[in-house]
C-alpha cells in the first residue's frame, strides 16, 4: 500500500510539473508561433536576379494604335453624309461620340438637334477600318498582312488595333519572342492618320491616365522610332500555389469575382477598366458604347441621356477608380525607352505615318520571383518549436491518445474518484464551519 501511494504521489508531481511548466511556457510558444505564422504569410517570395541568359525567351511588347482625332476629317466626313449645309453642331457631337474621351458636353443640345441615336453606326463611319490605317507592316523584316496581326482590341479610346496582345489574340501565350535564334525583334508600319500610340506588356490594355505604359503622339505624315530594352519578370512554378495575399499579384487565369467580360485575361489595367465600367454602371445604369459590345457582353450602352450622366459624373468616377482593388499581374515585363526621335515641328508632306519599334539587344539579365518559404518549410519550424518546449512530436501525440483510448476506463474511474472525494472534502469542510 505505501508502495501504490507513492506511486500516485510521484505521477501527482510529475503532473503539477507538467502543468506549471506548460502555463508559463505557454504565452511565449504562441508569441513565437504567431510571429512563424506572420513571416510566412508576408515573406514567402523573394525576387532574385538572375543573369543566365543563354537560353531565355524574352517577350516582345504589343503595340497597339489607336486613331485620334482629326478635325478636318471629320467635316469631310459630315458633309458628305448629312449634306454641305447640315447644322455645325452636330458636328460637335459626332467628334464627342466617335472620339468618346468621357464627356459630351453636346449632348445637352440633343432634344433640339435630333442626335443620331446609333452611335455604333457613327463609329463605323467615321472612324478608320484597320485596313484603311495601316499599312506596310513588317516583323524581323518579313512583310505580313497588317490586319492579320494588328487585332481589334475594345479600350476606353474606343476600338484600337494591337500586335502581340494577349487580351486581341484571346490567346494566354506570347506569339512574338526573341532570342538568341531571332537576335532582337524590331517592328515597322505605316499609319495613315493621326494615331496615338502605346507600348505595354502582352497583357495589358491602354486605359485613361495610364500611368508607366509608353505612350506617343503619332501625326499623319510624321516618323517615330522607338528603340527599347526590357526586363523580364519570371516566375517559379511553385509561386501558382501560394495564396493571392501571399505573392500579391495576379494570373491572367485568376479573374476577380466582379468581372464584366470585357477582356478574356486578368491584367491591372484591365482590371481598371472594368472596374470603371462597374462605376458607371452602379451611377448611371449604362456603360460608354466604346465597352458594350453586342457581341462580347451585355452590358448595356448608354444613349445620349446616359452620356450626361456620365459627363457629371466623371470627375466622381476618376478619384473611385483609384480606389480599385486590383493587384498587378504576376506576367509583366517592364519597357523603358532607350532612344525617342524628336517630334517634328514642320508640317509633314507624306501621305503616311513611319513607325519603328525595336528592342535595343536581348536582355542579359531578368528578375526571378520564387517562393522562400512553403508550407512545409512552417511546419518544419512550428513542430521544432513544439519538440523544444515540450518535448514531443507527432508520433508521440498519437502514442498518447492510442495510450488514453486503451487505458480510457481506468483513467475515467480515477477522475470519478478524484471528484467524488473533493466533493466529500468540500462537504465536510462546510459542515466544520
Amino acid at each position: 500500500m505505501p508502495v501504490h501511494c507513492s506511486r500516485i504521489q510521484g505521477c501527482l508531481l510529475k503532473m503539477i510539473l507538467y502543468l506549471v511548466t506548460f502555463y508559463h511556457t505557454l504565452p511565449f510558444f504562441g508569441s513565437v508561433s504567431v510571429s512563424l505564422l506572420n513571416s510566412y504569410l508576408s515573406s514567402s517570395v523573394s525576387f532574385n536576379l538572375d543573369t543566365i541568359y543563354l537560353n531565355w525567351n524574352s517577350t516582345f511588347p504589343a503595340i497597339t494604335v489607336c486613331e485620334i482625332y482629326n478635325a478636318e476629317r471629320i467635316w469631310d466626313l459630315s458633309d458628305s453624309h448629312f449634306g454641305v449645309e447640315h447644322d455645325m453642331h452636330v458636328d460637335d457631337f459626332i467628334s464627342e461620340i466617335v472620339f468618346y474621351r468621357g464627356v459630351c458636353s453636346s449632348c445637352e443640345d440633343c432634344p433640339k438637334l435630333r442626335c443620331p441615336a446609333n452611335f455604333t453606326v457613327l463609329v463605323d463611319l467615321f472612324r478608320t477600318n484597320c485596313h484603311q490605317l495601316l499599312v506596310n507592316c513588317s516583323y524581323l523584316n518579313e512583310l505580313f498582312d497588317c490586319c492579320d496581326r494588328f487585332l481589334p482590341l475594345p479600350t476606353e479610346y474606343g476600338l484600337c488595333y494591337s500586335f502581340n496582345s494577349h487580351q486581341a489574340r484571346k490567346v494566354s501565350h506570347v506569339q512574338f519572342t526573341n532570342n538568341r535564334e531571332t537576335g532582337p525583334g524590331h517592328l515597322n508600319f505605316n499609319a495613315a492618320a493621326d494615331i496615338q500610340l502605346y507600348v505595354h506588356a502582352p497583357i495589358d490594355v491602354p486605359y485613361q491616365f495610364s500611368e508607366g505604359m509608353i505612350r506617343e503622339t503619332v501625326l499623319l505624315g510624321h516618323y517615330k522610332e522607338l528603340i527599347l530594352n526590357v526586363i523580364e519578370v519570371h516566375n517559379d512554378e511553385s509561386v501558382q500555389d501560394l495564396s493571392l495575399e501571399q505573392r500579391r499579384c495576379r494570373y491572367g487565369h485568376e479573374h476577380v469575382l466582379e468581372r464584366q467580360g470585357i477582356y478574356e485575361f486578368y491584367s491591372y489595367s484591365g482590371c481598371v477598366v472594368e472596374c470603371t465600367v462597374l462605376l458607371q454602371l452602379e451611377n448611371c445604369n449604362c456603360t460608354s458604347h466604346f465597352m458594350a459590345n453586342p457581341g462580347q457582353n451585355s452590358l448595356p450602352a448608354c444613349d445620349y441621356r446616359g452620356l450626361i450622366c456620365l459627363t457629371k459624373i466623371r470627375d466622381k468616377i476618376m478619384t473611385e477608380r483609384k480606389s480599385c482593388e486590383c493587384m498587378s499581374s504576376c506576367e509583366e515585363p517592364e519597357y523603358n525607352i532607350i532612344y525617342n526621335s524628336a517630334d517634328e515641328d514642320d508640317e509633314a508632306s507624306d501621305d503616311v505615318s513611319k513607325i519603328r519599334v525595336a528592342l535595343v539587344e536581348l536582355p542579359t539579365q531578368r528578375y526571378v520571383r520564387r517562393v522562400t518559404k512553403t508550407i512545409l518549410d512552417f511546419l518544419i519550424s512550428l513542430g521544432g518549436l513544439v519538440g523544444l518546449f515540450f518535448n514531443t512530436s507527432a508520433l508521440r501525440i498519437v502514442e498518447a491518445i492510442v495510450i488514453c483510448l486503451r487505458h480510457r476506463k481506468t483513467m475515467v474511474k480515477w477522475v470519478k474518484r478524484i471528484l467524488l472525494g473533493t466533493a466529500k472534502y468540500l462537504q465536510i469542510l462546510d459542515q466544520s464551519k
